[in-house]
């Protein structure tokens, strides 16, 4: 079970690996994406106000990333969300009695998840029980954000801007490498960010001696 929205920039970077472990796990493993409040709404992906809204954000999600498995829908209020995890992609394998076999705060996570999935689908216990990998998830997704925030909107760039300025800097400068895989481009930006701030600091060193 993953939980994931049209405007989460995590979810966009998850999406064609759900998919590839879909094609290989999913006649042993049920697989199913919870569509939750958006993650960066604006203009023209807004929140949704009613069940029929919501519905027709589900159905928008799984038509976006051409999902072959189920999306369901938490209500306007994601209960279901709050109660797993406030992360807005997690992923959760659940036995059939409803035990978490194993999480991941991102499910994009799939260096993490794949083996629990091998192990659920040979009728073994994962050996790791949570993923808590938090950087390498993160920056796979930077370079899906520029996109995610067009996509729904001026209003969606601004309030990235607002309450993340280290990732809307990195999503910027992402836009520089596109040459490169997208999963890849917010290593390269970090990369660039880094440098930048060593060449201002020798610059100020220069200016005071």
């Amino acid at each position: 079970m993953v939980f994931g929205s049209r405007t989460c920039p995590i979810t966009e970077s998850a999406a064609p690996q759900l998919k590839a472990l879909h094609e290989r796990y999913g006649n042993r493993i049920r697989f199913v994406m919870i569509n939750i409040r958006e993650a960066h709404p604006g203009e023209l992906i807004t929140q949704p106000r009613t069940s029929v809204d919501k519905m027709e954000h589900a159905r928008e999600l799984q038509r976006h990333h051409s999902l072959p498995f189920e999306v369901a829908v938490d209500d306007l209020d994601g209960t279901l969300h709050r109660a797993f995890s406030p992360k807005p992609n997690s992923a959760y394998l659940i036995d059939p009695n409803g035990t978490i076999l194993f999480r991941a705060h991102w499910a994009n996570d799939r260096r993490s998840l794949e083996p629990a999935l091998i192990a659920a689908a040979e009728g073994r216990m994962p050996k790791r029980g949570r993923s808590r990998a938090m950087v390498r998830p993160l920056m796979k997704a930077v370079g899906h954000l520029p996109a995610v925030v067009h996509d729904a909107g001026p209003k969606a760039g601004r309030d990235v801007w607002r309450a993340a300025l280290p990732l809307a800097v990195l999503a910027r400068l992402s836009r520089l490498f596109r040459s490169l895989p997208i999963d890849t481009r917010g290593w390269a930006a970090a990369a660039l960010l880094g440098l930048l701030s060593v060449v201002v600091v020798l610059a100020s060193v220069t200016a005071v001696t």
